[in-house]
């Protein structure tokens, strides 16, 4: 049987080109992305995914932009669902909502799946990369397509 509005993603399970992805009370709406004409992951597979904020415990979906901050006290205990991205640095996965992030600017990357971060530079490090000083244009801090990426 032929589903206009659904298909079977390369996770295995039949899913909807557009539609509700759930995780930890909160629902988003997202619209599947195809590669080879299916899509990668199923909605739920992708809610799946999502993780909480290491600081407000707010999900975090597929595609959302987030933060890597330290706490500035070392005697800090990260809560559970905290998902740490660098050991050394005590570097934590957080959102850019406004009652956690410090400022968009601090967007230092995306969560993406199969539920990893994918680094790129943050306004701050595009600003101090420019020994010019010329003029600069940051890009959408929520679009994970004109981010710079950055290796480490």
């Amino acid at each position: 049987m032929f589903f206009f509005n659904k298909s079977t993603a390369r996770c295995g399970h039949q899913t909807k080109l557009k539609g509700k992805v759930s995780a930890f009370g909160e629902t988003v709406i997202m619209k599947m992305l195809k590669r080879d004409g299916k899509p990668e992951f199923c909605l739920d597979c992708l809610g799946k995914m999502a993780i909480q904020c290491a600081w407000c415990g707010k999900p975090i979906f597929i595609g959302d932009p987030i933060t890597l901050y330290s706490p500035g006290d070392e005697k800090y205990r990260f809560p559970a669902h905290a998902v740490i991205y660098n050991k050394e640095k005590r570097q934590a996965v957080g959102c850019l909502r406004r009652e956690c992030a410090d400022t968009g600017m601090d967007r230092a990357g995306f969560w993406i799946t199969p539920g990893k971060v994918k680094r790129v530079a943050t306004a701050y490090e595009i600003l101090m990369a420019n020994p010019k000083k010329e003029s600069l244009k940051i890009s959408d801090i929520g679009n994970p397509a004109e981010a710079l990426p950055i290796s480490e």
